[in-house]
């Protein structure tokens, strides 16, 4: 098993972060859908409050500035600068390279990657989502098995994590069912709803509720 730090297991040290409450938002998704999906998780993390809640009695509860988490999320995450626009002679060079090189490599076929299925619970919800990737089509399937839909003036957002990256927005769940075109949908990845004002999170991150999350991998 691979290491955290150079000294714990990797998931008990992100059990342990995870109480500790130092983990990115990204981490945190993936670490609640394992408290739903990993017996052995959950109970390392119910381990780990145990031995670190005589540390709440030294301190008192002090409420932080509004507006302080995005503030951090900001510093941590900075808008990547947009990419240089690429001159139409090098473009032409470089689609011209690409396509000698395609004319002399040889790709032997290879089996078609298996579909993909998970279901996306949460602790305490009703909802019940099934998702459903098929690589062939590149499409992504959701799907409100049970629970009700988003109240009034709210939506579901749909999310994809992949590991160790930041959140990025799928679309409304509105309907029962939802389509997304997606590329891959890499084993380690999280698939995660929360709950939303009207028309989404208005920042291109998750600022609701989490409902309900799955790591793909770990079903």
């Amino acid at each position: 098993m691979t290491e955290r730090n150079g000294h714990m297991p990797e998931r008990e040290a992100l059990a342990a972060e995870y109480v500790l409450g130092t983990l990115s938002f990204a981490e945190r998704l993936t670490a609640e859908a394992l408290i739903e999906s990993d017996v052995n998780f959950a109970q390392s993390v119910e381990s780990w409050q145990e031995r670190l809640s005589p540390l709440n009695e030294d301190y008192a509860e002090i409420v932080p500035p509004q507006g302080l988490d995005k503030r951090i999320e900001a510093r941590l995450f900075p808008k990547a600068p947009p990419a240089r626009k690429v001159g139409w002679l090098w473009g032409l060079l470089a689609g011209a390279a690409v396509a000698v090189a395609a004319f002399f490599v040889f790709v032997p076929p290879q089996a078609p990657p298996a579909t993909v299925t998970a279901t996306l619970t949460g602790e305490g919800q009703e909802l019940v989502v099934a998702a459903n990737y098929d690589p062939d089509q590149g499409e992504l399937t959701v799907s409100r098995t049970a629970g009700p839909a988003a109240g009034e003036d709210q939506d579901y957002e749909l999310w994809v994590i992949p590991e160790g990256e930041t959140p990025i927005s799928l679309g409304l769940l509105r309907e029962e069912t939802l389509r997304v075109p997606l590329d891959t949908l890499p084993a380690g990845a999280t698939l995660a709803i929360t709950l939303e004002r009207a028309g989404g999170s208005p920042t291109g991150a998750p600022e609701g509720e989490l409902i309900a999350a799955a790591v793909i991998g770990d079903q």
